[in-house]
């Protein structure tokens, strides 16, 4: 760019006109840094708790909102009541109770998690093929997985067509020592009595299985492996 300050008012000019422009350059590194942050900030929205009051069996609830795979929709939810056994002046402590979640982002709850006073998992719930009902049940004891029920649509479609207080089995129970597969017991015609019986190994292999041969609930038969 050609230079034009030949004069002392031009000269000023210049000298205004350089000032001007660092001063545009200064606002405009500002801005770039703020907008950048805004957008951080915006994006974080997303992933940033939305605390609520709310009232849940009669109890005040705090309540925690996410979406996780940035679509504007909550898919994950965290709820927390006050800890017990603070003093009386104490400010209130939240612990977490009950973890929700969206799995496949349709609007559904398919996973809770149910947390204990020390916020370590008891008892979790999923619907595994997304039709909105519940067909997995696990158990935990401090953390550590001890038991699994499996529901089939068969089985619920059984209870339906039955009396009001027709119970519903699993078709498959799981069971775990030290959080390793041991055992599953099937119940295939959701009876609540037992069919089939195999015993695990600590490698995870097979080593019993047994049969009621009888369907009286009680096996008949155990092969060895």
């Amino acid at each position: 760019m050609p230079k034009l300050c030949y004069t002392t008012e031009t000269r000023h000019f210049c000298r205004l006109g350089g000032f001007m422009r660092s001063l545009i350059l200064l606002l405009s590194s500002l801005c770039f840094v703020g907008c950048a942050a805004s957008q951080k900030d915006a994006e974080k929205i997303n992933f940033t708790e939305v605390k609520e009051n709310l009232r849940f069996d009669n109890t005040d609830i705090k309540r925690q909102v996410f979406d996780m795979n940035r679509d504007g929709k909550v898919d994950m939810w965290k709820f927390y009541t006050i800890k017990q056994g603070l003093e009386q002046d104490a400010p209130p402590e939240y612990v977490l109770i009950r973890k929700e979640l969206d799995l496949n982002f349709d609007g559904r709850v398919d996973r809770i998690m149910y947390y204990d006073a020390k916020e370590t998992l008891a008892l979790e719930e999923i619907d595994t093929d997304f039709d909105g009902r519940i067909d997995r049940v696990s158990f935990y004891d401090n953390g550590l997985i001890i038991k699994t029920e499996i529901y089939s649509a068969q089985c619920r479609q059984i209870v339906i067509d039955a009396p009001s207080n027709e119970q519903v089995f699993p078709i498959s129970t799981r069971h775990y020592r030290k959080g390793i597969f041991t055992r599953e017991e099937t119940d295939t015609k959701c009876r609540g009595k037992l069919e089939t019986v195999t015993i695990f190994n600590d490698k995870g292999e097979v080593s019993q299985v047994g049969y009621d041969h009888t369907g009286d609930g009680i096996i008949d038969e155990w092969i060895r492996y």
